[in-house]
């Protein structure tokens, strides 16, 4: 009995799933793009406006060919009506858009329509997203100034590695750039860089960068050694620099004045480059001057490109009393 009544219900349940089957509707394959002429990592956006149960795009680059579909290439199913891709190299791709209907029964008999699109995507990237310089055990990375094409790269003049003061080369050193087109060319002095060449980091060098495209943006990258008193003494008494080992722009002076010592009426004597300057709270001090050690101040010490006054480096320069 219980046998006869299963096989009553599994009969009804398929009655009543043929009575809700409904036939493939006639798709239509109706869509709108963005944009037909990109550049690398652009996106362009499919705005699918047909009839489909489902929706795939073919993008048309490598592994998504829709005439080698049978071969394996792959497409993109379009979720809620839109769909949006880049690319990341050159060149013309043919985008295909297919909407297929079914019944809604199994999904059989089932129907497609397609409509297509040609991009072409140029490789026009002249822009550096970074410049740095990797000198163990730190890397560093210039600063692009506003509203120019300047870069300046700060170097120390020692590191502090293992716990001692090592020598920074800069006569000798790497560069690296990173930029958004593995397709772009940089030169350097004119010559085609690599990551391999060695560069002198105490000279300015003329960067240019080429596109696949043919657009050419020039840059300058400038050097600068954060500046370093040759020597500094208060009321006599020399300081001894200390360097930090994860921040190369800020240095100690330890002074041992004598106990006793007036804090507010201090002589400073320094010794320093012609072009650079000391300053507490923004207001140059030159050698010789009275400072008082006991109010709050920002000591820097700037140094200045000589082949460009808006090319800085700066020092925060801490006096610690021992």
């Amino acid at each position: 009995m219980k046998t006869i009544y299963a096989i009553l219900l599994m009969s009804l349940l398929l009655v009543a799933c043929s009575d809700e089957n409904e036939s493939a509707r006639t798709p239509v394959a109706s869509a709108t793009i963005s944009e037909t002429e990109l550049e690398i990592n652009q996106s362009a956006q499919i705005d699918f406006t047909g009839v489909a149960d489902q929706v795939v795009v073919w993008t048309g680059d490598e592994g998504h060919d829709y005439a080698k579909r049978k071969a394996g290439d792959t497409g993109f199913a379009v979720n809620k009506g839109h769909f949006s891709y880049s690319y990341s190299v050159p060149g013309q791709f043919h985008i295909v858009v297919v909407a297929t209907t079914y019944d809604t029964f199994m999904s059989d008999n089932l129907s497609s329509d397609t409509i297509a699109f040609d991009v072409v995507v140029k490789d026009d990237v002249t822009t550096i997203d970074k410049l740095y310089s990797s000198i163990t055990p730190n890397v560093y990375y210039a600063e692009l100034m506003e509203e120019s094409s300047d870069w300046v790269l700060c170097l120390p003049s020692k590191q502090v590695y293992n716990g001692r003061e090592v020598v920074l080369k800069a006569e000798r050193q790497r560069l690296s750039f990173d930029i958004e087109s593995d397709s772009s060319k940089v030169y350097v002095d004119d010559v085609l860089w690599t990551a391999k060449t060695y560069y002198d980091l105490t000279k300015t060098h003329h960067i240019k960068v080429e596109s696949d495209f043919g657009s050419v943006r020039d840059y300058m990258l400038y050097t600068l050694v954060y500046p370093e008193f040759s020597s500094v003494s208060l009321n006599g008494i020399e300081g001894v620099l200390v360097r930090n080992a994860f921040h190369q722009n800020a240095l100690t002076y330890q002074f041992a004045l004598p106990e006793g010592t007036d804090k507010r009426n201090i002589t400073l004597l320094h010794n320093i480059k012609d072009n650079e300057k000391f300053y507490i709270n923004g207001r140059e001090i030159p050698s010789g001057a009275t400072i008082d050690l006991t109010q709050e101040g920002i000591y820097t010490l700037v140094t200045t490109a000589p082949e460009n006054s808006r090319v800085k480096a700066t020092s925060i320069i801490t006096f610690e009393i021992l």
